[in-house]
Parts: C-alpha cells; sequence; structure tokens
C-alpha cells in the first residue's frame, strides 16, 4: 500500500469520526440555541417592567405571588398556611399558593441575594421567573419528541414550541409570574417519568411472584423508574393541586392499556406494577403538604391522595383480576365488560354513599373537559371556551382561531395521533408510551377547549406528536439515515420543503385572518410580535390610586385611631380558625370588583372583600349592583361584627362602562342579568347593522357602582333627551325569533332627541312606546337622588379616556349628542379619571329651618387636590309644614389637616373650594326674583364622625330685582335637568356607526314651561367659578381625541 493511499485512507477516517462526534452530538447545541431562543424572546420585554426603579407585573395573580415568595423568603422554606390580607372579614387558606413554584423562586432569590435579598431583588427574580420556566419547557419537549422521533423529531418538537406566539407564550413572558407555565413543566416531566417507567417494564417484564419472592435485584429498574414517576407526578402537583387531573388521566389510561393487554394475551401484571408502585409514591408525597381535611381540587386536600392511592389500588385490582380470569378459564372477551361494569358500580356506589364526593368530581370534570363554560365561568378572561374567540362578522372562524395560536400545527398533530393509531394495528407495536401520549393528548385538548388557559398545557403534546409525524415523513421519503443523504432525489427535496412550509404561516410569518379594520383582531403575531408586550394599562394606572391607598390611609388595625395596628402584620404568620378569622378593632375591608383584590392586598396593602379568587365575588356584585344606598350598606353590615367594617371602595372606569367589566358582576348577581342594565341600540350600516352605543336603564343610574364614578354620589335629575328608535327581528338559525332595538331611517330619522323641556320629552315618550328619556352617557330617566355615606377621596390622574376602548365608547356617545344639538361636553358629568377611591363615612347631620314644604338644595364644590376636575356634589330635602329639614352630608368643607393617618383617618385628595350653599328653587314675585339661601361649613370632624355636633342653617329670603337680573333670566335652555354640572368636556372624535342624517331639533319650550326652566348660575347666592372644572375636564375631551386619532 503506498503512503499517498494510507494518507487518503486516514483522511477518510478522520472524516468519518467527525461526521460520527457531529451525529453523536449535533442535538446538544441545536436544543441550547432553541433555549436561548425562547429565553431571549421572554425576556426582551424586561425594560417595560421596570419604572422608576419599581417593578411591574402583568396580571393579578402575580402580584398575589409576589406576596407569597416574599413571605418564603422570610420563613424559608415555609410557605404561607393562612393570610388575613385578603377577603375580608374572613381570610383565605389558597392551595394554587404558596406553592413549590413560589418556594423555587424564593430560593432562587436568596441564592442570588446571597442570604439576604432585597425586596426589589425578590420582585426581580420573579419578574423573570416565567421566563425561564418557559424556556425550561424544551427540555422535557426534547426527551419527550424524541422517544416518539428520535433526535431530528425532538429538535423538530422544540423548534415548533419555541415559535408558539400563543397562550403557551404569552404565560411565560417577563412580567406574567404566575404558576402558570411552571405547570407544563412539571407535567411533562411526570408524563415523561411515566413514558420511561412503562418502557423499562415492558423490556423488564416485572410480575407478582418476583415480588412475592422477594427478588428486589430483578424489580430494581422498574421499581426505581416507577418510584420517579410517582416522585414527578407528585412535584406537579406540589406546584398546581388541581392537576390531579394528570392522576385521572393515568388512571384512564392504565385502565385501557391493563384491559387491551389482557386481551391481546399479554400480563398486566408488568404495567400494573408501574401503576401502582408510581401513584402510591405520589398519594404518600401528597400526604405531606396536607393543608385541610375538606375535600377540595384547588388545595391540599385529603382528594388528591385518595385519587393516586384508588389508581394504585385500581391498578393492583385489575391484574389479580386478571389472574383469577385465568385460573377460573373465564372467556377473555368477558373481562373488559366486567372492568366496564365495577367502574360502573363504584361510581354507583360513591353517588349514592357519597354524594358530595360524587359532585364535587363531576362538577370538575365538566368544568376541566366538559367543552363548555357556565356564566360566571365565563367572565373570567382566561377560563373562556377557547373558541368563544370565534367572530362570524369578522370573518373569524374556527380555524382561524386554532390558527392564531398554533399555525398549522394543531392540525398536523392530529394527523400524528391519528398515524400513530394505524401504524401501531398496522405493525402490531402497540408501546404503551405512545398510548400515554394520545390519552394525555387527548385530555388536555378538551381542557384547552374548555378553558382558554389550558392553551399552555396543550402546546407540548402539539409539539411532540408533530415531533413523531416528522419521523415517519423522513422514514416514508427515506431521509432516516446518514447514507440515504448522498443521494437526494426529488420527493425528498420535496418532504423536506413540505415540512418546512407546514411551520412558516403564522408560525415565522404573520397570516390575515379577519376583516374587522383592526389590526390586533385581523393579523396573526410571531412569537417575536408577541415577545414585544408590556404590562397591561391597568396595571399601570391603578398604581397612583393604591399607592395613596397605603399612604394616605390608617394602617389595617388603626381606624378611628383603634390602636391595633401591630396586631396585624402584613407577614405575619396565622392560623385559621373557625373558617372565619377574628380581626382585631380597628381593621377594615375595600370593596372593589374581584379582578382588583390582589392589587389591593399587595400594592395598597389593605384588606379587599373580594379577590381574584372569586372569594367575595357575589357579596361584591350585590353591592355595586345594589339599586339603593341602604341596600348597599345593608350588604357590607352582613359581612362581619360592628367593628368589622368596609371603610373604602374602589371603582375604575371599566366597572362603570357597559362595554367593558360592568357585565361581570350581572353574572355574579342571582337576581339580575346585564338586560336589566343596558341593552345595545344599533344603527344601519352600509353592511348591515352596528352598534351605535348601549342604551342604560334607569336600573343602571341607581346602581351604586354608576351614582360613585358617574356623579361620585351627587344627585342627578333626567334631561330632555330621548332615545327613539325602532323594533325589528330576525330568526337565529336555531329557530329563535330575537328583537333588537335599531335607530329609524329616512331624512328626518333620528337616534337621539333633545328636546327644551322635561314636559316636551315625556310627552313624546308617552306617545311612542320604542322611545326612552335619557340612557345615554350620564342622563337617567327619572331623578337619582344623592349618595348620603360616600365621598370620593382619591381620582387617579390618569385618565380613562387614555384607553382606546373608552375613547371609542365617549367619541360614539358625543357624536350622537353632536346630531342632537347638544353639548358633548355635558357627557361628563365628573372628571373620567382611570380610578376612583371613595370613603364610607357617618356624614354629618344638617338640621336647618327655610320656607315651608319647599326644596331646600345644599351643593359644595370640590376639587382634587394638585389637579384638575373640579365637580359639585349636591343633595336634597324637603321642608315640612314647619319649614325644618334635615340632611346628611358626606363631604366636609374644611378642618381636613386635623385628620389624617396618624389619627386613624384618611388624609383627603379631594377637598372643598368653599363652604356649603343651601337655597330653595327661585319663585316671581311683584317683579322680583325670589328666594331663600344661606352658607355654612361642615367640619371634617362631623363628617367622620368625631363630633357630634350638628351642621344648623336657617336660609333666609333675598329678592333680586328682574330689571337687574334680567340678562340671567334669558338663560335658561333646557339645561336644568343635568344636576347644575354643565361644565363637564368628554372625548371626540369621527368614528363612523352608519348613515344618520343630521338632528332636527323640536321646537322651543313655551311659557306654560316655565317651571322646568333651569336656574340662572348668575342667580345662585355666591357660587364658586366652575372654570377650574372646565380646564380639568379638556385634558380628557383632548385625550380621548388623540387616542381616537391614534387609533
Amino acid at each position: 500500500m503506498s503512503q499517498q493511499t494510507e494518507q487518503v485512507e486516514d483522511s477518510t477516517e478522520s472524516a468519518d469520526s467527525v461526521l460520527d462526534s457531529f451525529e453523536d452530538w449535533y442535538h446538544v447545541p441545536v436544543l441550547a440555541a432553541a433555549i436561548a431562543f425562547m429565553l431571549w424572546v421572554r425576556l426582551q420585554s424586561y425594560g417595560k417592567f421596570i419604572r422608576n426603579g419599581e417593578v411591574i407585573f402583568k396580571g393579578n395573580d402575580a402580584w398575589y405571588h409576589l406576596r407569597q415568595v416574599q413571605y418564603t423568603v422570610q420563613n424559608w422554606p415555609a410557605t404561607m398556611p393562612f393570610d388575613p390580607w385578603t377577603y375580608f372579614p374572613f381570610g383565605t387558606s389558597v392551595g394554587q399558593f404558596g406553592t413549590l413554584y413560589d418556594q423555587l423562586v424564593a430560593t432562587a432569590a436568596l441564592v442570588v441575594g446571597l442570604g439576604d435579598p432585597s425586596s426589589t431583588l425578590v420582585a426581580k427574580t420573579l419578574l423573570v421567573a416565567p421566563a425561564v420556566f418557559g424556556a425550561l419547557v424544551a427540555i422535557p419537549t426534547y426527551l419527550v419528541g424524541k422517544r416518539l422521533g428520535g433526535r431530528p423529531g425532538g429538535l423538530f418538537g422544540v423548534v415548533v414550541l419555541a415559535l408558539f406566539p400563543g397562550t403557551f407564550l404569552r404565560r411565560g413572558l417577563v412580567g406574567f409570574a404566575d404558576h402558570n407555565i411552571a405547570e407544563p413543566l412539571f407535567q411533562t416531566f411526570a408524563v415523561l417519568a411515566m413514558m420511561v417507567a412503562l418502557t423499562v417494564a415492558e423490556r423488564e417484564r416485572p410480575v407478582y411472584e418476583l415480588l412475592a419472592d422477594g427478588d428486589f435485584e430483578a424489580l430494581r429498574a422498574p421499581l426505581g423508574f416507577s418510584a420517579l414517576a410517582g416522585v414527578a407526578t407528585a412535584l406537579y402537583l406540589w406546584t398546581w393541586p388541581p392537576g390531579v387531573l394528570l392522576v385521572g388521566i393515568f388512571g384512564v389510561f392504565f385502565g385501557i392499556k391493563l384491559t387491551a393487554d389482557y386481551v391481546r394475551g399479554v400480563s398486566p401484571d408488568h404495567l400494573a406494577f408501574v401503576g401502582a408502585v408510581s401513584m402510591t409514591v405520589t398519594g404518600l408525597l401528597l400526604l405531606v403538604p396536607l393543608g385541610t381535611l375538606d375535600m377540595s381540587p384547588t388545595r391540599f386536600s385529603p382528594l388528591q391522595p385518595l385519587l393516586a392511592f384508588a389508581v394504585a389500588g385500581g391498578c393492583v385490582f385489575m391484574a389479580w383480576l386478571a389472574r383469577e380470569w385465568d385460573a377460573r378459564d373465564l372467556a377473555t372477551a368477558l373481562y373488559p365488560a366486567t372492568i366496564g361494569g365495577i367502574i360502573l358500580a363504584v361510581t354507583g356506589v360513591v353517588y349514592l354513599a357519597v354524594p358530595s364526593l360524587f359532585n364535587l368530581i363531576r362538577r370538575n370534570l365538566v368544568r376541566f373537559i366538559g367543552f363548555s363554560a357556565g356564566a360566571q365561568t365565563r367572565t373570567i378572561g382566561e377560563a373562556k371556551p377557547f373558541l368563544s374567540n370565534v367572530q362570524p362578522r369578522f370573518g373569524i372562524e374556527w380555524y382561524d382561531v386554532i390558527m392564531r395560536e398554533y399555525g398549522l400545527m394543531l392540525f398536523t398533530a392530529v394527523v400524528a395521533a391519528v398515524w400513530m393509531v394505524w401504524r401501531t394495528y398496522r405493525t402490531d407495536d402497540h408501546r404503551a408510551e405512545q398510548l400515554l401520549v394520545l390519552v394525555w393528548a387527548a385530555f388536555i385538548t378538551a381542557a384547552a377547549f374548555t378553558q382558554l388557559r389550558f392553551n399552555y398545557y396543550l402546546a407540548v403534546p402539539v409539539a411532540v406528536l408533530n415531533a413523531y409525524l416528522l419521523k415517519q415523513i423522513l422514514s416514508v421519503a427515506n431521509l432516516t439515515n446518514r447514507e440515504s443523504l448522498t443521494d437526494v432525489e426529488g420527493y425528498q427535496v420535496l418532504a423536506v420543503v413540505f415540512v418546512v412550509l407546514l411551520i412558516v404561516p403564522v408560525l415565522v410569518t404573520p397570516a390575515s385572518i379577519g376583516s374587522s379594520g383592526y389590526p390586533a383582531v385581523d393579523n396573526t403575531n410571531t412569537a417575536m410580535q408577541t415577545g414585544q408586550s408590556g404590562p397591561k394599562p391597568g396595571t399601570v394606572n391603578w398604581a397612583g390610586s393604591l399607592d395613596w391607598l397605603a399612604n394616605n390611609t390608617p394602617a389595617e388595625g388603626d381606624y378611628a385611631n383603634a390602636n391595633n395596628e401591630g396586631e396585624l402584620d402584613y407577614y405575619g404568620t396565622y392560623q385559621q380558625s373557625n373558617n372565619d378569622f377574628q380581626y382585631p378593632e380597628g381593621s377594615y375591608g375595600v370593596m372593589s370588583w374581584w379582578d382588583y383584590g390582589h392589587w389591593i392586598t399587595t400594592r395598597g396593602e389593605r384588606i379587599p372583600n373580594a379577590n381574584p379568587f372569586q372569594e367575595g365575588a357575589d357579596t361584591a356584585a350585590k353591592y355595586l349592583l345594589a339599586p339603593s344606598e341602604q341596600r348597599a350598606n345593608n350588604i357590607l353590615q352582613t359581612l362581619g361584627n360592628d367593628s368589622e367594617e368596609t371603610r373604602y371602595v374602589m371603582v375604575d372606569w371599566k366597572m362603570a362602562e357597559p362595554s367593558s367589566k360592568f357585565s361581570a358582576p350581572t353574572v355574579f348577581h342571582p337576581n339580575v342579568s346585564a338586560g336589566d342594565f343596558y341593552s345595545p341600540v344599533y344603527q344601519q350600516g352600509q353592511n348591515g347593522p352596528q352598534l351605535a352605543f348601549r342604551m342604560k336603564s334607569q336600573r343602571y343610574y341607581q346602581s351604586q357602582v354608576a351614582r360613585l364614578y358617574l356623579y361620585h354620589g351627587s344627585r342627578m335629575e333626567p334631561a330632555p333627551v330621548v332615545v327613539d328608535w325602532r323594533a325589528q327581528t330576525y330568526r337565529t338559525p336555531e329557530g329563535e325569533t330575537v328583537s333588537y332595538k335599531i335607530g329609524e331611517q329616512g331624512p328626518n330619522a333620528t337616534l337621539v332627541r333633545k328636546f327644551q323641556t322635561m314636559q316636551q320629552a315625556r310627552q313624546f315618550v308617552a306617545n311612542d312606546s320604542t322611545s326612552q328619556i335619557g340612557g345615554i352617557g350620564p342622563f337617567p330617566s327619572e331623578s337619582v337622588p344623592a349618595l348620603e355615606h360616600y365621598r370620593v377621596v382619591k381620582q387617579s390622574q390618569s385618565s380613562g379616556a387614555n384607553s382606546s376602548q373608552y375613547a371609542r365608547t365617549l367619541r360614539s356617545e358625543m357624536r350622537l349628542l353632536q346630531q342632537a344639538g347638544m353639548n358633548p361636553r355635558q357627557l361628563l358629568q365628573t372628571s373620567p379619571s382611570w380610578v376612583k377611591t371613595f370613603e364610607r363615612v357617618p356624614g354629618a347631620t344638617v338640621t336647618g329651618t327655610g320656607p315651608a314644604n319647599t326644596t331646600v338644595t345644599a351643593q359644595v364644590q370640590l376639587s382634587p387636590v394638585g389637579q384638575s376636575g373640579s365637580f359639585v356634589y349636591s343633595q336634597q330635602a324637603r321642608t315640612g309644614p314647619d319649614g325644618q329639614f334635615t340632611m346628611t352630608l358626606p363631604y366636609s368643607s374644611t378642618g381636613y389637616d386635623n385628620w389624617g393617618p396618624e389619627n386613624g383617618y384618611t388624609n383627603v385628595s379631594v377637598r372643598a373650594t368653599g363652604p356649603y350653599q343651601f337655597y330653595t328653587s327661585r319663585s316671581i314675585e311683584d317683579g322680583n326674583l325670589t328666594f331663600s339661601n344661606a352658607s355654612a361649613e361642615v367640619t371634617e370632624a362631623q363628617v367622620i364622625g368625631e363630633s357630634d355636633e350638628n351642621v344648623t342653617v336657617e336660609l333666609t329670603k333675598e329678592s333680586v330685582s328682574l330689571q337687574q337680573n334680567q340678562s340671567g333670566n334669558q338663560t335658561a335652555s333646557g339645561n336644568e335637568t343635568a344636576s347644575g354640572d354643565q361644565t363637564n368636556e368628554t372625548a371626540s372624535g369621527n368614528e363612523s356607526s352608519g348613515n344618520t342624517s343630521a338632528l332636527a331639533t323640536p321646537s322651543a319650550q313655551s311659557d306654560a314651561d316655565a317651571e322646568s326652566r333651569s336656574t340662572p348660575e348668575s342667580a345662585l347666592p355666591d357660587r364658586e367659578d366652575t372654570t377650574p372644572m372646565r380646564a380639568g375636564l379638556v385634558g380628557a375631551y383632548a385625550g380621548a381625541l388623540v387616542v381616537g386619532l391614534r387609533d
């Protein structure tokens, strides 16, 4: 052999060695690159969540996780057993928080902080935790995918997972610091461990005789891997107790597989051994965090270990029954029927003997995998059915919703599942791990279509099934080994191109799926685009009000100077007793909708009545929708004892807006529906009826939340504004006839009409059954009395008009008012602050005298400290035959600096600009304008109940010559019914709402309507100028216009 030949052979061997090494290790850098890409996508918006050194989280639950992590950092490794700082006045213990997830984040913070991390470092650690957990899901996904589709398939599954732009990615983005993304990580590891244990059992074939003989050497491998599967399952449930569904999935798998094995002539002992050992280990480990003896799927309760033990016992029973079947030489075909009958019998026994347990399991199965959802569940954004986002009128069908989430990958995953079943029966290769993946994928698909949020689980089964599909495609194309790559043919190239094209739509390039005109609705996003999102507007716009709450209200336990602040440590360790925590005197609750409960706890450091666990949601709904102040107060009074009072109420524009969150409480309230409060009114557009606005009923304006947000508790009179429509019907595909409201058509048709007097408006409505006084903007159909025990104490500087949704609503209603000839500034009676905080107070008692049998009006102008947005609070009372009257006023006009948090009260940030004015209606006597009036100061001490002294008022009669006040008498223009607050600004814009003609204004009022005329502002005694209020609301008006132009 020549030297040259030897060199060529050496070179060939060297090349082969490099290729061998590459083939052995290529998956490592590819997997690392995929994980790095996933981490980058999830962390790219990190800077958006750090504002002025403060960490901001997305959503609600992340904030409560921050509280749990902080507690564990201070008490490592313990988690909070009970929390009295939420769900006032009961407190709560929630198993889904304070779990392994929080312990892991707390441990990481302790390590990074060298044992003493600052609160900011803890928050930053939690901030990035979802990105880390989300990227780590790639590891078990690759390992499962590798078992199904080899290394190329595993890597393909990871690439697909990395490119998913939907729920799986959003739950793993920086800032979304919930436990959600840790769930698929631990669940996939549990499934992987079970797959390995099943494969080992199929190879080693453990049987009962080996166990009876104590031959643990032969059982070592299946015993060890089965125990590991049990540990992995327990770790998953330690992360999320409701994940007990996975135990049920394993139970269904073992039931199917053990039965099929016996029918095929294979001993069930082998796999029954895995089920018995793994589920016994899981059950034992779940006894460790047991926190309650009540059967609860959401807490660490006996339910989880009992179900695990039941699956273990079921596996042992099925293996024993198979042996008995063989010993008695019974027909094999009867075995499956017997197993089915036994399962039905056990279900019947549980139903009859323990109906509460049966109903608990049935209810939660329907809730998790029932492909539907109740009305209350549908108000929870993450719990709505997956396909509830179908919008046919925008051209978005069910397949478009799926495409937005997975591209084509869910459809190809279904193909993979069918291929796997077909190949199993074609080749008689009944591998247990493949059946497990199919059962797992089926249940997770059902869960994802039942509740939108569970798509963060479904992403992994979709990815691993596509890993299997890739292997089959490459196998068909003969591209499974290195040698086949040396002579590539055309069909093989086409196979590769086909695979690449499968992932391009949506996952690589955005796709257009709708025709609404809104890019966010019509177009899909790639993972890179989804990863650029920042905090939600509400998270930011609530910040100022929550900071104010923490610093300007008395500490819990110190209201009314009770001096019990030290008895309620914010990070204290407490135990629940008798399902009702005993709060120290001076503790109080903060009422709001349940969405905001965690923010109030963690950012405001106060105790909410309701929280995102939906605890207190029914009470909050009843309170917010209460039709009277007395009813609202009665609801709060029934919550606790005399020392457990709700002192503050926080509402935002969403809670008062029918197009936003107002409808949610109507679902939680047992006696009302959304239709009791508002109904949509349409206008005919070029493409059919289009929503013009949502017309409110009088019941809406009487609701507590509307009276607080819209009027700040002030009285409100109806305006001569009429909504006029015609009823139209259509037949649904189901054959049901549905009626809806739509504006009249024609050259003189109008949807909103303005009249000069209330009498004219009432006459029109009396003769037109399809019309209503008011119902648009702040204008009620009837008078709304003033609240006596609620005052606004803080208005956020951020405006609700900054929201494009709210701005669109304002623009739509403003357009209709403009067409009716009204000033659009009348749309807002108060500044549209994003958040408004109210205090519940005893109120100051006013006793006064005036003309007999007449109406006395008390009003005071108020202004937020250091910001614009002045408004007038007004209340009326009727004098008796003796001229006496009484009032209870919630706003003070002086004495603010004498009472603050250091005294157990509020640092009021909305203050009067002058004293109260009291006056009667005007009358004409002998050519003079005659009225009675007085002014008085109301002290803060009187309003908060620290002074028993009544405010005494004596009205004196005054007369003004009509000749001297003629200009004032000429100003009556029908504005008398807008509560005197005619200085408000609103949003403007040119939003199209169909073809609506210019609106005609009815004839001017006659002299006979003099009693309906407005009181001239110039005739009011000692009124404060409302110019500051006008200037303040101009900002909201312009802001809505800017948002409208931006949209």
